[in-house]
């Protein structure tokens, strides 16, 4: 049996990171942690990533490429069927939510994205996966039947705005409400492009 190569422990570390994440939050973020899930010894996690900084900044980078990758998959897996508002909106949480979207949504995913964006070191990292997000967010609504719109970003922002509203009003299912405001906006953008369709047609 092999001993595996610091750079294939380093690879080790980095994708139990990104797991437990995506799955637990940063609270599951320690070398020990990490070290148990990755099934190295706990002295090699603190050779390979020094400080705690170093190890969290893998594991963002790390986890934004499995939920860009997931993202994708969902996107392009989707058959092309006119949905409803609400059923687009649940679409477009779970494409933007990637890998999967838990009851604890909010603590265990968005807020620890909306810190990173926040933080000068880590932003880059989110602003760099964020066009391949949107580009999933905008296959799911073409091939929903709401395409066109050419409001990706601001569906973007409704999405986690949405979340945290319905956290901070205290609803009994956080997503179920986003999706509902998510489907509001999709009928009002709908609504507004056929208007200035209608308007051009006038025009002419």
């Amino acid at each position: 049996m092999t001993t595996p190569t610091t750079q294939e422990r380093r690879e080790q570390m980095i994708a139990a990171a990104a797991t437990l994440l995506i799955a637990e939050g940063p609270r599951a973020i320690t070398h020990r942690r990490v070290a148990e899930t990755a099934g190295i010894p706990a002295g090699s996690a603190n050779y390979l990533f020094p400080t705690r900084r170093e190890l969290y900044a893998a594991a963002v980078t790390s986890a934004e490429g499995v939920r860009t990758a997931a993202a994708t998959a969902v996107a392009q897996a989707l058959p092309r069927v006119d949905r409803g508002p609400e059923d687009t909106a649940l679409l477009l949480l779970e494409t933007w939510y990637a890998p999967h979207t838990d009851p604890d949504l909010v603590r265990i995913r968005l807020q620890p994205m909306l810190e990173a964006g926040a933080d000068p070191e880590l932003r880059e990292i989110m602003t760099a996966s964020r066009p391949s997000l949107l580009a999933a967010l905008d296959t799911v609504l073409d091939r929903s039947g709401f395409g066109g719109a050419g409001e990706t970003e601001l569906i973007a922002q409704m999405l986690d705005a949405s979340l945290l509203y319905a956290v901070g009003t205290g609803a009994a299912d956080p997503r179920a409400q986003a999706a509902a405001q998510v489907a509001r906006l999709l009928v009002l953008l709908r609504r507004a492009s056929r208007d200035a369709g209608s308007a051009t047609e006038n025009i002419r």
